[in-house]
């Protein structure tokens, strides 16, 4: 436990393969997919706490902020640097899979009665097809428990954000405050580093739902001509997501090259 904060420093700032892997077993467990924001939260906590104590005496003692401010922006060196690391890919691949999430339940919500109406009618092939392909979209974009997993932690870190502590009583949920306008004065000093960092968020989200659409597409049973839709639909879409990842990849090493 006293080792902890130098841990969450080496952690953070090493990436190594024998880091990276330390890493995502703490934040994710042995098997697991899931991120777990409780050890998240440990991690920054054990980070600034090593920070702040090797900063000075009087921030080791908790009378100033330097040692706080001193580890604000050391992380950022990390998460907002101009060449990727492991946690900023990471956080990139985290924020994309749960902005998938949320666009789909913000969009999919008010068409819920319209899914299950198209969800209960025949198909009558060229007859339907419109709403047939209608159907098959709505079911591919379809909220599953990990998505809904996803948007609980998406709520809890928006709640950190806006309130700048938790609101919550969950023990997942973070609990110290977030120096938001600290952070923002420090992610403006890097204009350049947002662009690309922007590239790759762009190529991870697309990645995301690629991926997810491969998986929807390889568990469609075909056994009638609406599973014959969705696994096209599907393939197709995963296709032409997987194709602009690709360009955005290259955009972003085209920029590291005029450095």
């Amino acid at each position: 436990q006293e080792c902890y904060p130098y841990l969450s420093k080496r952690l953070l700032t090493d990436d190594s393969p024998r880091a990276r892997g330390a890493l995502k077993m703490l934040i994710y467990g042995k098997y697991g997919d899931e991120l777990d924001l409780s050890k998240v939260e440990e991690l920054s906590k054990g980070f600034e706490s090593y920070t702040s104590s090797t900063s000075s005496v009087k921030s080791g003692q908790g009378q100033n902020n330097e040692g706080r401010n001193a580890a604000l922006e050391q992380l950022a060196n990390v998460l907002l640097s101009e060449d990727s690391n492991y946690v900023q890919d990471l956080l990139l691949h985290e924020s994309a899979v749960a902005i998938d999430a949320a666009i789909r339940e913000a969009i999919l919500s008010p068409l819920e009665p319209l899914r299950n109406t198209a969800s209960q009618l025949p198909s009558l092939g060229p007859l339907t097809l419109p709403l047939d392909l209608a159907k098959a979209a709505l079911e591919l974009q379809a909220i599953n428990d990990s998505d809904h997993k996803k948007l609980e932690n998406v709520r809890i870190l928006t709640d950190a954000v806006s309130k700048g502590r938790s609101t919550g009583t969950s023990t997942n949920e973070p609990s110290s405050s977030l120096d938001v306008p600290r952070l923002l004065q420090e992610a403006n000093k890097r204009q350049r580093a947002l662009g690309r960092i922007g590239l790759r968020f762009g190529e991870s989200l697309t990645h995301v739902q690629a991926k997810r659409l491969r998986d929807r597409a390889a568990g469609v049973k075909k056994t009638n001509g609406d599973d014959a839709i969705k696994e096209r639909l599907a393939t197709r879409g995963a296709e032409t997501l997987e194709a602009l990842a690709e360009a955005l990849s290259s955009l972003d090493s085209s920029l590291a090259k005029r450095k």
